[in-house]
C-alpha cells in the first residue's frame, strides 16, 4: 500500500501543483493545499475525513485573522505585546472547541492557523476584513478546501491502484 500511495501522491501532487500554479493562479496557494492535504491524512479515511480536515483547517484560518483584528485593536496600549497576547488567545482558542468531533482535529486547527498567520506576516498588500482573495483567511480557505480533496483524491487514487 505505501508504494501505491507514494505514487498516487507523486502524480496527484504533481497535478495539484500544475493547476495551482496554473489555471488556480491567484485563487489557491500550492503550499496551502499541501497543508491541508498532510492534515487530511492525520484523521483516518473518507469523506467524513474530508470535511473534519476542511472544518479544522479554516477554523485555524479564521483564528489567525482574528489575532490580527485583536493586534491592531490593543497594540495603541500594548505596544510589543500586541502580537504575543493576541496569539496567546487565539491559540489557545484552536483548543477550545476540541470537544466538538468537527474541531477535534488539533494538529490541522494549528496547520490552518500557521499557515494563515504566516502568509499574513509574509505578505504587506493583504487584509483580513476584505472581502476577495486579498484576504489571507479567505485565501488559505481556498486552498485548504482544495488541498483536503486532493489528499482524498489521492488516497482514492492508492486505493484503485494496490
Amino acid at each position: 500500500m505505501k508504494n501505491a500511495l507514494g505514487l498516487s501522491l507523486g502524480i496527484c501532487g504533481a497535478v495539484w501543483t500544475f493547476l495551482a500554479l496554473g489555471v488556480l493562479e491567484g485563487y489557491a496557494l500550492v503550499w496551502g493545499g499541501f497543508i491541508a492535504w498532510g492534515c487530511y491524512f492525520t484523521n483516518g479515511k473518507g469523506t467524513d475525513n474530508l470535511q473534519k480536515t476542511i472544518v479544522a483547517t479554516i477554523y485555524g484560518a479564521v483564528l489567525a485573522g482574528v489575532a490580527v483584528v485583536i493586534m491592531g485593536a490593543i497594540s495603541a496600549y500594548t505596544g510589543s505585546l500586541a502580537a504575543p497576547i493576541a496569539v496567546g488567545i487565539t491559540v489557545w482558542g484552536l483548543t477550545a472547541l476540541a470537544g466538538n468531533k468537527m474541531f477535534a482535529n488539533i494538529p490541522a486547527n494549528v496547520f490552518g492557523y500557521a499557515g494563515t498567520f504566516g502568509l499574513i506576516l509574509m505578505t504587506s498588500n493583504m487584509e483580513v476584513t476584505s472581502l476577495d482573495l486579498y484576504n489571507p483567511v479567505l485565501l488559505m480557505s481556498v486552498s485548504f478546501i482544495l488541498g483536503s480533496i486532493a489528499g482524498m483524491i489521492s488516497e482514492k487514487v492508492a486505493d484503485a491502484i494496490s
